[in-house]
């Protein structure tokens, strides 16, 4: 005669204690319940891991600010010029990526040999030739005047599609003329400069200079400016960047999950999907110093954003459609039900 296992006993690695059972009434069936659900240690360690990778970038984003910071400012002309040169001191001001133009300011801070004994002003007019300058290439110092600083529009070369790892560089030569009695001199040149744009790091280096710019048969030495973006920009438009590439997949992950059935499907919820959607766009032009259409970003990660979260709102109209009971008629009342009767019964009492 087989053997049947008793209602009452108990798996093989766990205690009776631990067991739950549940007895119908009316059957006399004892089962035995799902055990209640413990609480998840991933969930909580999934939590305490998020909240450290904030602090963590939060901490890194503050430090490259701190760094960046310092190494923002360039001061150059605080060293000892030479007394036998005309010193020229350059400020950039701005950078136009978009447009490859560095905009600065340049002024004379001695004429050397130049000046007047006491006044330290010009005897005869002074003439500065700037190379690569989108605007006026010659500037003229009349003698017996102030000079004041004078703007510039630098053509620079970089590609502003690569940001925020783009750079962009200029070569630039200041060269120094005098005319007296009909015959022009070169007059040595000394280029120091300051910068402080924020969100910009300035370097330079002196290069051999071209064709461009002669000199008794020998072509200027040429000044290289190259600006890059400073550290905490670039962490600043990388963490915007991530943030984006965190809503399609949050909105990805509530619409699997309301369509599989494991959560309840709220209605309200496409508009917060949408509302996500249309944020993208401003988050883009958050981005410091953003870049035109057609940038690297728009082809590794606001396409594939702006995907997403329209694959998400679709997801969870199919869940909608597929959990949401259909739309029935309203139930009418007892009271209405036998007015309605009532009136149909005296209808065919009239007839008759």
């Amino acid at each position: 005669m087989p053997r049947h296992p008793s209602p009452w006993s108990v798996t093989a690695g766990s205690s009776p204690a631990e067991q739950t059972w549940d007895t119908d009434t009316v059957t006399g069936t004892v089962t035995r319940a799902p055990a209640p659900r413990r609480p998840r240690r991933a969930a909580g360690t999934g939590v305490i891991a998020i909240i450290a990778a904030a602090v963590l970038v939060y901490g890194v984003v503050v430090a490259l600010y701190a760094v960046g910071f310092q190494n923002a400012s360039v001061t150059g002309c605080d060293t000892a010029v030479p007394s036998n040169a005309v010193v020229i001191a350059i400020e950039p001001q701005s950078v136009d990526a978009a447009s490859d133009r560095l905009v600065a300011n340049f002024s004379v801070l001695s004429f050397g040999p130049l000046a007047q004994n006491g006044s330290e002003l010009l005897t005869h007019p002074l003439t500065i030739v700037v190379s690569d300058n989108d605007g006026p290439r010659t500037f003229t110092i009349a003698a017996d005047s102030i000079p004041s600083p004078q703007p510039l529009k630098l053509i620079t070369n970089g590609y502003v599609e690569q940001w925020p790892f783009d750079s962009h560089t200029v070569d630039v030569a200041f060269v120094s003329l005098q005319t007296i009695d009909g015959v022009t001199t070169a007059l040595n040149t000394f280029v120091c400069g300051s910068a402080h744009v924020p969100g910009w790091n300035f370097t330079s280096a002196e290069v051999p200079g071209t064709s461009e710019v002669v000199i008794d048969g020998q072509p200027v030495t040429q000044l290289r400016i190259t600006a890059t973006r400073s550290s905490a920009t670039i962490a600043f438009g990388l963490v915007i960047l991530a943030l984006m590439i965190v809503l399609p997949t949050v909105s990805l992950t509530v619409a699997i999950l309301a369509y599989r059935g494991r959560r309840k499907v709220e209605a309200t919820l496409m508009s917060w999907m949408a509302a996500m959607l249309f944020a993208t766009i401003p988050l883009r032009a958050f981005l410091p110093g953003a870049p035109p259409i057609g940038s690297w970003i728009d082809y590794l990660v606001i396409l594939w954003v702006l995907a997403g979260l329209v694959l998400g709102l679709v997801i969870y109209v199919f869940a909608w459609i597929r959990w949401t009971p259909n739309a029935t008629a309203p139930a009418r009342s007892d009271a209405a039900v036998a007015a309605a009767v009532a009136a149909a019964d005296g209808g065919d009492a009239g007839r008759v």
